[in-house]
């Protein structure tokens, strides 16, 4: 019924917002191995087998920890949202009723589309697509999408913050974050967003 369906889809952005914060915690993990000057992946001993003394080991070995943790984490609530999003369309078209279509429209719509990728942009970085469809920019929804100023005026107010967006790709929902910044081209994104009507 539809009072189950509004539950279903709230239960999955519920889901998704849990990994988009997960996510964001990678992001800074990443991000103080990076001040420390380390990868995930390089050894923590010298050539002789002992601890190497450049680096604050226990640290690095911690931070490392957390990230293979909440990557595990991310893994398990992907698998989650892909199976419930199955599961939602499943139930769509079994009650195609104007109930459950308003509660699509309202998580699903999109609102504009990705034309232009640049290299090695911010854009890039987050894993937007050419071809993306928004459904969701930070506190933008189809319902309160306006214009492409609107957008804009986020994106001006997040610099060098994380934005939760979700797109529509090849039917899925994919949860993406996005942090504007200065980069290398234009803007603080390196991608070309065009606004479009709904998809029937």
């Amino acid at each position: 019924n539809s009072s189950e369906l509004r539950s279903n889809v709230a239960s999955l952005v519920e889901l998704i917002g849990k990994r988009d914060i997960i996510e964001a915690e990678i992001i800074n993990l990443s991000n103080e191995l990076k001040k420390l000057n380390v990868t995930l992946s390089e050894p923590l001993v010298d050539e002789e087998g002992y601890p190497r003394s450049d680096i604050d080991v226990a640290t690095v070995r911690q931070i490392r920890h957390d990230i293979i943790c909440k990557q595990n984490d991310c893994k398990t609530l992907t698998k989650k949202i892909e199976e419930d999003l199955i599961a939602l369309h499943a139930e769509e078209k079994i009650v195609p009723t104007a109930s459950c279509m308003n509660a699509r429209e309202v998580f699903f719509k999109p609102f504009a589309r990705v034309d232009l990728v640049d290299d090695n942009s911010p854009a890039q970085k987050a894993d937007l697509r050419v071809g993306d469809f928004l459904v969701k920019f930070g506190t933008l929804k189809y319902h309160n999408f306006e214009n492409m100023q609107s957008l804009a005026k986020l994106v001006m107010e997040n610099i060098r913050k994380p934005i939760h967006v979700s797109v529509l790709r090849s039917d899925k929902v994919v949860p993406l974050i996005l942090i504007p910044d200065d980069w290398s081209g234009n803007g603080y994104l390196g991608c070309f967003i065009v606004a479009v009507k709904p998809l029937p």
